[in-house]
């Protein structure tokens, strides 16, 4: 299930920095993100939010490398480390994680959890409230999410002061990429901002001052997998088997682990009877833009790029089977999806997709 659009690429992720006075307002079917409060840009994946042509938000190819990059590698190997503090990092099968331990520090001592490197990271748990006094001053914390096949979204409520700015990179352990930058536009702001990672994934996320400051900042964390009961479904191989005639509830979040693993298509086979027949996509999230590609069971592709007129908007299209036998529709995203951004959580991160197949 690799990013192709069946028969393109997606480009390497590329930098973005939005401004405070960008806001996307977006028509019907638009992914209406408010992103006022916050920017984010990164290197090294093939997914990253820009504005589109319609008030969307798609990756952009060949982007340029975050300057901050070898600051947030920070010379340390992107193996794993043994620090225990800050509780457990583990998100349930499905639904919300939110763990128990909260790491907490001051102005007054900045350097009580002893996370300045990548090497001393510790776990985010439930969040931390921290004290970076300048962009020399880093705090290391690491994210872990379970081995349960499904992509998890992981969410920071950021609440700065007047006497704090920080900078947040994002760093995945696999290979060591750039994920992307997580920005405040200015002092004082309260922003929530969003990464999305695979299974069975260690994220880092290197906290450092962005300019000098005087008071702390709290990041409240939390973890929510996909809820899909047909993960892990990403390729023809490990296709979920489904009936014709019934509705099919899943999701679309794009499973980070590395530059090259990032697979987001569901793929999906159906036994059918020779003739015409209708795939009818009865729901979609506002922020979505689903296409669908239609096989049979020697590869060859019968139906492709089908997909609505816009973000969140329904569609139905027919095909014909030859003969009898097993189908498989991929569901792909038309558009590239954000890996980190700041603004309003999308609709697809809570609401599925569904379609069926007469």
């Amino acid at each position: 299930m690799k990013f192709d659009h069946f028969e393109r690429r997606s480009a390497v992720l590329g930098s973005l920095a939005l401004s405070a006075a960008c806001a996307l307002a977006v028509s019907s079917g638009g992914c209406q993100l408010q992103l006022s409060d916050g920017s984010d840009s990164g290197s090294g994946g093939k997914h990253s939010a820009t504005v589109a042509e319609n008030g969307g938000v798609r990756a952009t190819p060949g982007g340029a490398s975050n300057g901050n990059a070898g600051a947030t590698n920070n010379g340390q190997s992107a193996a794993g480390n043994s620090a225990t503090e800050g509780g457990s990092g583990d998100a349930g099968q499905s639904g919300s994680s939110s763990p128990t331990s909260t790491n907490h520090e001051d102005c007054g001592d900045p350097d009580r959890i002893a996370n300045d490197d990548r090497q001393h990271a510790v776990n985010f748990g439930s969040g931390a409230t921290l004290c970076v006094t300048d962009d020399q001053d880093s705090d290391w914390f690491y994210v872990d999410t379970p081995s349960d096949g499904r992509a998890h979204v992981i969410k920071l409520d950021i609440s700065e002061t007047d006497g704090s700015w920080v900078d947040i990179f994002v760093i995945a352990d696999k290979d060591g990429s750039d994920m992307g930058r997580i920005h405040p536009s200015q002092r004082g702001l309260k922003l929530s901002s969003f990464v999305t990672v695979g299974p069975g994934t260690r994220t880092y996320f290197q906290v450092e001052g962005f300019t000098n400051n005087t008071d702390t900042t709290t990041i409240d964390l939390s973890v929510t997998a996909e809820i899909d009961e047909h993960e892990p479904n990403n390729d023809r191989a490990s296709a979920t088997q489904i009936k014709p005639g019934t509705e099919v509830s899943a999701q679309l979040v794009l499973p980070y682990v590395s530059q090259t693993d990032q697979q987001i298509q569901d793929v999906y086979k159906v036994q059918l009877a020779a003739g015409e027949h209708t795939f009818q996509m009865t729901a979609v999230p506002s922020d979505l833009f689903p296409a669908i590609q239609v096989s049979d069971s020697a590869d060859t592709v019968l139906s492709t790029h089908n997909h609505g007129a816009n973000r969140g908007a329904k569609f139905s299209f027919k095909f014909t089977a030859d003969e009898a036998g097993v189908y498989y529709f991929s569901v792909d995203s038309w558009v590239d999806l954000s890996l980190v951004y700041s603004g309003t959580e999308a609709a697809s991160y809570s609401e599925p997709y569904k379609f069926q197949i007469d």
